[in-house]
């Protein structure tokens, strides 16, 4: 095996095994998410709706050896940074009404599939049609009653929080893509003007939970979705500048990702300014991924296949909106491992665990509580 794919199994079978390990110090005591598809680790199938697709198999394969609601096909780098910390991956909830509040003390993920920054009927009056009832807001009004069912009063939620880690993202993707699909007659100004008012309803959500007492934040910035088989596939162009010589990706979408990024960091400093005994940090989910896509033999990956689906039913990226994964049609590879992108919007556990592995690393984060600063157990660094 040559040296950098033995790097990249080492560093995959060394996340594989972090759950079972003997976990860091323990700073944060619960872990609660918010997002989209990326993040989501459950899904809410409608009664008599058609099941989504990602709890169909063979989402879950990998490591589940079954779906679970993951848009993957094992875990999700929100599962990865649980992992770390010694916390449980996170229960999904979906607003459900719940006797027994203990399952959801250490944690919980509200993220959904599809989920918008921006409220469905204000996207509904710019002629964006999006999911109802998943969008950032509805998010928080979830986490609001279940903390109302973790702790009985305002003081007692503030000390509760005192230990909570809050991920809020990603998320922001979703808004862009529908608006660049549905509306393409508006030109890159229905993407562009709809950027500093999805990153400003994030900035007014970190706002919103600091409120209730939250001093640890994570914000996680978009991947670069130019190099997604999705994007590839729906937004073809016959103009070679288009594309980036070097990855194939499309040079347009991935500066819309770009853009969002540099425009959220302004937005968390903006915000950290404000609340100063506040901990905020970004996390930096397009730089890991790019640098897959440039050089995928380092992390044991495929050049063949960077800008493929894993699972797909054909075409030049794998893709084809008939036969999407976890549908009729559609067949997984046989090593997941060996690709950036298990669908045709997902990254594969193995891309998530490069991912996650570099957020914890970075200097924006390094996983320390405000005031405490938790180092991994010795020959446990992640």
């Amino acid at each position: 095996m040559a040296i950098r794919q033995m790097i990249a199994f080492l560093l995959l079978s060394l996340l594989a095994t972090t759950a079972s390990s003997a976990p860091p110090p323990q700073c944060y005591t619960s872990l609660f998410s918010f997002g989209d598809s990326a993040t989501a680790t459950g899904i809410y199938n409608t009664p008599g709706a058609e099941p989504h697709r990602c709890s169909q198999p063979p989402y879950g394969e990998t490591y589940f050896h079954k779906p679970t609601g993951r848009c993957t096909d094992g875990r999700t780098i929100v599962d990865f940074l649980a992992q770390h910390l010694g916390l449980p991956m996170l229960p999904p909830y979906h607003g459900e009404p719940i006797a027994d509040a203990a399952p959801f003390r250490q944690g919980a993920n509200f993220a959904v599939v599809s989920a918008t920054v921006m409220d469905f009927e204000f996207l509904k009056g710019r002629g964006i049609t999006s999911c109802q009832n998943c969008s950032l807001s509805v998010q928080l009004a979830r986490f609001k009653t279940l903390l109302g069912s973790l702790c009985k009063s305002p003081a007692e939620c503030r000390e509760y929080m005192k230990s909570t880690l809050i991920v809020l993202g990603e998320i922001g993707g979703v808004d862009y893509m529908r608006a660049a699909l549905q509306i393409r007659d508006s030109g890159p100004e229905a993407v562009e003007g709809l950027m500093p008012l999805v990153v400003g309803k994030i900035g007014s959500a970190i706002e919103e939970i600091i409120q209730l007492g939250a001093v640890n934040f994570l914000v996680p910035g978009d991947f670069p979705k130019g190099c997604f088989p999705a994007y590839l596939t729906d937004f073809p162009s016959n103009d070679k500048s288009a594309y980036d010589p070097l990855t194939g990706c499309l040079i347009y979408h991935n500066g819309v990702s770009s853009s969002h990024n540099a425009m959220l960091r302004d937005e968390i400093q903006r915000v950290q300014n404000l609340h100063p005994d506040v901990s905020i940090h970004y996390a930096d989910y397009y730089g890991p991924t790019i640098r897959m896509v440039q050089d995928p033999v380092k992390y044991g990956m495929d050049k063949a296949t960077v800008n493929k689906a894993c699972c797909g039913a054909g075409g030049p990226y794998n893709f084809v909106v008939s036969a999407k994964c976890g549908r009729p049609g559609a067949v997984s590879c046989p090593d997941p491992k060996r690709y950036v992108m298990w669908d045709d919007h997902h990254c594969t556990e193995a891309a998530n665990a490069v991912i996650a592995t570099e957020v914890v690393r970075g200097p924006p984060f390094g996983l320390a509580c405000r005031g405490k600063q938790p180092a991994p157990a010795p020959g446990k660094e992640l």
